[in-house]
């Protein structure tokens, strides 16, 4: 066998010992209004968090391990993010990083032409991961799905959006942040 199959974490903590940039990384749902703009929230916070109690002229001046976008593929343009998405957020203590702000976060679609400019396209679901795949062959190498399927809460209530973002952060801790990345 002449290849070896690497993981997801494995590729992060390789590419991450060649540079001092962010790794970039982009959350990929279906309308890209719940969902992705949640992770990218909790995937920035978490990249962010070393940095805590810095002032704010220190922490632009500092690189996180991550900086993290989110897409969809099958938005309505410029839809804003869901109401009870920005409560979850809010209500869980996630602030918006610098340049990251989810509150003003409208929906947008994942173009062939800024597909490049990421080191990991991560879909929600594995419905998801497979539709990147299909379109985007060249990029089958950097994507992956969670580490669970995670439910579209759209139209839900905010404990469906609450329990939505519990299963978001721990996917993205896991995939992105646990001891296995940072441990090398």
């Amino acid at each position: 066998m002449n290849s070896v199959l690497i993981t997801p974490q494995e590729q992060l903590q390789k590419e991450k010992t060649h540079t001092s940039s962010p790794r970039r990384v982009c959350f990929v749902c279906t309308g890209n209004t719940c969902r992705s703009p949640m992770a990218e929230a909790v995937a920035n916070a978490m990249a962010h968090a070393p940095f805590a109690g810095l002032a704010e002229e220190i922490q632009k001046c500092l690189v996180p391990s991550v900086e993290a976008f989110s897409a969809g593929l099958y938005p309505h343009e410029n839809e804003p993010i869901a109401a009870n998405a920005v409560y979850a957020l809010e209500d869980a203590g996630i602030a918006p990083t610098p340049g990251h702000d989810y509150r003003t976060h409208t929906a947008h679609a994942l173009r062939a032409e800024t597909v490049q400019e990421f080191d990991l396209l991560i879909g929600m679901t594995a419905g998801h991961a497979m539709e990147l795949m299909m379109r985007f062959p060249q990029m089958a190498q950097r994507i992956v799905c969670m580490p669970r399927e995670i439910v579209d809460p759209y139209g839900g209530n905010l404990n469906t959006y609450r329990q939505c973002l519990k299963e978001i952060t721990e996917g993205v801790r896991e995939l992105l942040f646990s001891e296995d990345v940072h441990d090398g």
